[in-house]
This record gives C-alpha cells, sequence and structure tokens, in this order.
C-alpha cells in the first residue's frame, strides 16, 4: 500500500494525464486498486471510484517532473 487514507494525490486519467485531484479512501487488497473521491469536471459532487495505483501520483511528484 503506497497510498494512505485521506491523502490527497492527483489522478490520472486513462491517457495518464493529469484528471484532479481525489482523496484516497481505502486500498483494495485483493485487487491492489484504491477507492477515491473525485469530482468529475462537469458534476459538484465527489463519486467514489476505485482505481489501479498506477493511475494515482502525489501532487509532490507531479509538480518535480
Amino acid at each position: 500500500m503506497k497510498y494512505s487514507t485521506g491523502q490527497i494525490v492527483t489522478l490520472l486519467n486513462t491517457e495518464y494525464k493529469p484528471a484532479g485531484r481525489a482523496v484516497i479512501c481505502r486500498y483494495e487488497k485483493n485487487s491492489h486498486k484504491y477507492e477515491v473521491d473525485f469530482i468529475y469536471p462537469d458534476r459538484e459532487k465527489a463519486d467514489k471510484i476505485t482505481v489501479p495505483e498506477e493511475r494515482l501520483i502525489l501532487v509532490s511528484d507531479y509538480v518535480h517532473s
């Protein structure tokens, strides 16, 4: 588990480009994926979505790239 609950990360879209910020909710051990709260650009309320670890980066990692 690379990220912890409550941590703010950058979610990458399926083309691995930044899609926005997300908050880690939990880690799913069996699938090695994270459930995150993410607000889609056209919405006001966060949705819980499940994404693989490789589509998440720390905000500071993105700034230094």
